[in-house]
Formats: C-alpha cells, sequence, structure tokens
C-alpha cells in the first residue's frame, strides 16, 4: 500500500507542477502588453483640387493607446499608411510609460534620422539611422525600413526625431511597437497551484 500511495503523489505532484507552472507562466504573461500601431486604421483624405502630404496631421488619434504626436502626418500613398514627420516630430507617451519602443524608419531624403528618447527624470539615449551625416562623417547608404529600438526600465516619456538635412518631410515610419513591462506579479492561479503543490509535497514527503 505504501508503495501504490508513493506513485499516487508522485503522479499527483506531477500533475500539480505541470499547472502551477502554467498558472506561474499565465501570470507572467499578463504582466506585460504590448501595442503595435501600423497607422492602417486611419484614413487620410486629400484635398481634391490641391492635395498635400500635410493634409491629415497625427496629433491625438493614438492617445487611448497613451501615445500623442507633434510635427508628423498620416500618409497613405500606394494603399499602405506611413507616419511621415517634418524636419522635427515628437512622440509623447503618457500614463503608464513604455519601457521598449521600436520602429521602423525610411529617410525620405537619403540624409540620416536622428533620435533622443528620454525617461521621466531626463535621462536620454540617442541614435540615427543608416544615412548622409555630413562630408567628415563616414558615408553610409540609407537603410530603407531600419529597425530603430529603445529600452529604459524606468519607462520612455519622450521621444524626438530629427533629419540632418531639416527638410520639410524627413522620415516614413511604420509598424511604431511600444511594450509596457511590470514586475510580474503572481495570479491568483498561480497562487492556488503553488499552494495545492505545497501540500502534495508535505503528503509525499511525510
Amino acid at each position: 500500500m505504501r508503495t501504490i500511495s508513493n506513485l499516487f503523489f508522485v503522479k499527483s505532484l506531477k500533475h500539480v507542477a505541470a499547472i502551477t507552472a502554467i498558472g506561474i507562466s499565465m501570470g507572467i504573461a499578463n504582466s506585460a502588453l504590448a501595442t503595435l500601431i501600423d497607422f492602417d486604421d486611419l484614413n487620410p483624405v486629400y484635398d481634391p483640387d490641391f492635395p498635400c502630404w500635410c493634409d491629415n496631421p497625427l496629433t491625438d488619434q493614438y492617445l487611448s493607446q497613451g501615445l500623442l504626436i507633434d510635427g508628423a502626418w498620416v500618409n497613405g500613398e500606394n494603399h499602405d499608411n506611413v507616419m511621415l514627420t517634418s524636419n522635427w516630430a515628437s512622440l509623447d507617451f503618457v500614463g503608464v510609460l513604455p519601457t521598449f519602443v521600436s520602429m521602423y524608419v525610411t529617410s525620405q531624403r537619403g540624409d540620416a534620422i536622428y533620435f533622443d528618447a528620454s525617461n521621466p527624470s531626463g535621462y536620454g539615449e540617442s541614435k540615427h539611422t543608416a544615412g548622409w551625416q555630413g562630408p567628415f562623417e563616414e558615408d553610409i547608404p540609407p537603410i530603407p525600413n531600419e529597425l530603430i529600438t529603445f529600452s529604459s526600465e524606468s519607462g520612455i516619456s519622450h521621444i524626438i526625431i530629427q533629419g540632418f538635412y531639416n527638410m520639410r518631410t524627413e522620415a516614413a515610419i511604420d509598424n511604431l511597437t511600444f511594450t509596457y513591462s511590470s514586475v510580474p506579479e503572481p495570479s491568483p492561479i498561480a497562487l492556488i497551484c503553488l499552494g495545492l503543490f505545497g501540500i502534495a509535497w508535505r503528503r509525499y514527503k511525510y
């Protein structure tokens, strides 16, 4: 009977361990949230007589997702919406701040596009795409849809975007993604599973 009992508890432990792992993974998964903005949900409308890239400014269209945009427009050429920036644009994150931001960037003029990201304490990180940066810098040809990423454990509050040429239009940006993450807190299911695992282990041990 002791052997049968031991086998039963070993099987029970395996089942509870599996359930516990699932529960914990559910708790961790619930602690992160990613937002993707590809601008395809917008329907840009142009002046039929004098169409312009500036007809559809981006401002608070994504405020419900925690983003304010300044100095940019949605451009729907070729039926593929992108965010088109001027010589200066900004992304402001409001509410809970993302800890990771990524985007695909194409220079409209072949120059380098500069990014300055900052967190709430003012600490910043700067990056730039490939492209022309002046005669005294290494000439790296621009890369279409170049991936630019930023990360900060304390959150990213602000990103400024500028082009080297300082033209009226500079960068085409698509698939803007930002991720909110926090310290994982076990879900109720995970806590229950851990309790069951402890009880089963105690009975098996003694």
